[in-house]
Formats: structure tokens, sequence, C-alpha cells
């Protein structure tokens, strides 16, 4: 084995045993997606750590007569039985594996998060997703708590949720100051907001503006010379120019916007404009990142998957959130590796009463330029916030999910099945679809013809 191919194993190793961080993560994965040996040794292991869970499993004793699934937080306690020379076995294999790989296990402290200092320091919210976010050379990290103050971020994302279920999203270079559970202060930066019914008249105040939610999701974006913008993706919200003797509330509606200065004494409406607000919506609804030629759609009433073509792009559509299903779905793929084609009935499925997200990843070609028929290639990777707990993408599969969580009157095109490369073959042209071992993340390549389109449907695994 090279000194590449061994670090490149450690790597692996180490993202299986969940120690690097973002950033370490993003850049294994773009090592990983550009390089085809990498990709085999990383799909190998892969296999290797799954197939010795799958049989670690296998061979732990289960209690009888319990109806919790194996992914319960209450798991039955393991009972030394007469199998388990059989798990000592595998576990000798498996540490053969590493000792072999150059690789040893590690005992890694958990992050501690930032407690409140008194009882009478409240805690408002918590720091659920961080992304590359650092206040100066101080990493800020999913956990930390949130109590009253100042939160300064100069760069990257972040996710505070709420104790009332508010969900902001803030990117840097911003200065925020927490005020309560309903109302913050942004002085400068971004953050996109959604607000769910237990926490209607949310406040975000700016220099020049105050901004009620009305049960909404929406963003505002304050510039340096305290100019703010603010954007309405679904819903409503009131909006007042701060330091007016007339401060008539002005009610901005899904789809609009509207603009507050120091050069205008009233509020006025201005393009939808949502550029500002593209890198910290998609934190706020779940995908923490996303590389390549793969977009979060622009949050708005009119971006859907039945009026939007892109070349360039698979785009990434979000459907419904938090929906609990009554029955069993069938998928594609449930477990880490490459997809490959199965008959209908050989499909895993997912049990009734999960609560899931949906999203919907399609690349959708059209002819355009000198060469209107030139054959459309894209790839790239996305990440989501939560464990991907299954992916479909063959046709009869797409259309029985689409009646559970395809958006209601929304027109979807007739789905087509991504095509894998049939085994043995090396002929040029084939899509890619690969579920990491984090489960969190999907590497995905597309060919397309114009006037065709691929269509991958992503459930994910949603906060209780």
């Amino acid at each position: 084995m090279s000194n590449d191919e061994r670090s490149l194993t450690v790597l692996i190793q180490e993202m299986l045993d969940g120690v690097l961080d973002d950033n370490q993560r993003a850049d294994l994965l773009k090592r990983v997606e550009s390089n085809d040996a990498a990709r085999k040794l990383y799909l190998d292991q892969i296999a290797t750590h799954t197939a010795l869970q799958a049989a670690l499993a296998d061979c732990l004793p289960r209690r009888v007569g319990t109806s919790k699934p194996d992914s319960a937080k209450t798991r039955s306690p393991v009972i030394v039985s007469s199998r388990w020379p059989a798990v000592a076995a595998i576990a000798s294999i498996a540490a053969t594996i590493m000792l072999v790989s150059g690789i040893g296990y590690r005992w890694i402290s958990s992050q501690t998060p930032r407690i409140a200092q008194s009882v009478a320091t409240p805690q408002l919210a918590i720091v659920t997703q961080a992304v590359g976010a650092y206040d100066g050379d101080v990493a800020i990290r999913a956990g930390q708590q949130v109590t009253p103050g100042q939160l300064s971020l100069d760069r990257g994302l972040v996710r505070l949720d709420f104790i009332n279920g508010a969900s902001l999203a803030v990117e840097g270079p911003a200065e925020i100051e927490v005020v309560d559970e309903m109302r913050v202060v942004l002085l400068q930066g971004v953050v996109t907001a959604r607000i769910p019914e237990s926490a209607i008249d949310f406040v975000v105040d700016t220099e020049t503006a105050h901004v009620v939610d009305l049960g909404t999701a929406f963003g505002v974006a304050v510039a340096n010379d305290g100019t703010t913008d603010v954007c309405v993706f679904e819903g409503e919200v009131s909006v007042s120019r701060k330091g007016s003797t007339s401060n008539q509330p002005t009610r901005v509606r899904e789809g609009q916007a509207v603009r507050a200065s120091e050069q205008s004494p009233t509020i006025d409406s201005t393009d939808y404009e949502v550029a500002p607000f593209e890198n910290a919506w998609p934190v706020n609804s779940g995908v923490l990142q996303t590389t390549g030629s793969i977009r979060f759609v622009s949050p708005g009433p009119d971006f859907h998957p039945g009026n939007y073509e892109d070349n360039e792009h698979i785009v990434v559509f979000p459907e419904l959130s938090g929906f609990i299903p009554d029955e069993a779905i069938r998928v594609d793929m449930v477990d880490p590796g490459e997809y490959a084609k199965s008959p209908y009935g050989q499909k895993p499925e997912l049990p009734p009463g999960q609560r899931l997200t949906s999203y919907l990843l399609q690349l959708d070609a059209y002819p355009e330029g000198k060469n209107p028929n030139r054959r459309r290639g894209v790839r790239g990777q996305i990440t989501f916030a939560n464990p991907i707990a299954g992916v479909i993408t063959m046709n009869r599969l797409l259309k029985e999910s689409e009646t559970i969580f395809g958006l209601p009157d929304v027109r979807y095109p007739v789905p087509r099945t991504i095509e894998p490369r049939p085994v043995g073959d090396q002929r040029p042209g084939f899509d890619s679809l690969i579920l990491a071992a984090d489960r969190r993340t999907l590497f995905i390549e597309l060919q397309e013809n114009p006037g065709q389109l691929d269509q991958v449907r992503v459930l994910i695994e949603a906060d209780q």
C-alpha cells in the first residue's frame, strides 16, 4: 500500500469513527469524488464497515417480545450467551483489518457545550448546525447553548433552534443580539427564519426595521449602512420603519420584498431578490452543504419541479418536512455504497411511523446553444444535517412516493430512473449515485439528453 493510499485509509476510518470535522469531511469527499482509485478504496472500506456492523448485529442476542426497532433510543441490554465467541471472532477480524491498515482505535471526548453561567441566565436556543462557523479564531460547534447576549460570526453559517420552535440560520460576517426567545436584533449580516405556530410574533429588529412574523419563512439582510431588506418565502410578515413618526406596519406576503433605509421615511417595495439568502436558506431547511453542480432551489412560491429547467445543475427541492407516513415506504437503497438496479420485489422498506423529511433532486435538461442536442453531464455532492433514511430513483417508486411526499398543487414532471453502470460495462455516459458512510452525504453524477430528466427522492430522518 502506497503512502497516499495509507493516508486515505486513515482518513476514511476517522470519518467512520466520527472524528473528522465538517471541513475535513468535505475535503475527503471531494478527494473521493474526483479520483477513481480513491472512490474504489472508499467503497471497499464502506462495504467492510457495513458488513462487520451487520455481522455483529446478527450475532448479538436480541430480546424477544419487544416492539421497539433496533434504532430505538432505548436498547435491550447485551446479554452474554453461547453466541459470544462468534462476536469475539468478528471483533478479532475487525482488529486484524485495522492493524493491517495501520489504524488504531482512539477514544474521542465529546464537545462540551457552552452552558448558561447561572440559573438567572436562561438557555434560549441551541446551535443545531454549524458549517465553517468561527467567532475570530474560535470555532462555533453544534450543541453549544445560546443565552441572552450578542453573537458574533466572522464567517460560516450557524442554525439556532429556539426553545419555542423558531429556527434561525445566520450567515457570517454577522452581528446578532439574542434578546429572548421571541426577539433578536440583527446588527449586520443575513438571517433566514422558519417560524412555526408556536412562535408566531417572533421579532427580528434592525437599525431601520421592525419585522414581526405572522407565521412564515422569511429572510432579513442588513448592510453596513443599516439598510434592511426583507424577503418573504412563505406566509407573511409585518414590517415597520424604525424611528419614523408614522409607523404604520406594512404587510409583506409570500413572494414579496421590501426595504427600509435611512434615506427613506417609509417601507419601500423592492424586487423579490433571493440571492442574498441562497446560502443561509438551505441550512435552515436541513441541508448543510452542496458542492460541485448541485444547488438548492431558490426559496419562493414559483420554484417547483414542474417549471424549473437547468442544464448546469442538479437542483434540490424541499418537499414535506417532519411527515409521519402511516404505511411502509419502499425505497431503492438504505445502506452506504453505490446504487445498483434491483427488482421491485427486492427493494428495502422503511417502516411506517418514522418521521421523515423529503427532498427531490432533479436534472431537467433542455436544448440550448449551437449544439442543442448535446448530452449534459453534471456531478456534485450534498450533505444533509440528519441521516438519510432512504433513497428513491426507480420510476415506480418515485410515483408511489410522490403521492405521499409530493407538494400539494404542484405539477410534477413524469419521472425517469437514473441509469447506473452495469457490472463489467466500461462504456462512458452512465449515472452514479453513492451514499457515503456518514449516511448524510450523497455523491451524484448524472448524464441526460435535452428534453429528458433524472430524479432522485431523498428521505431524511427528521427530528422528533
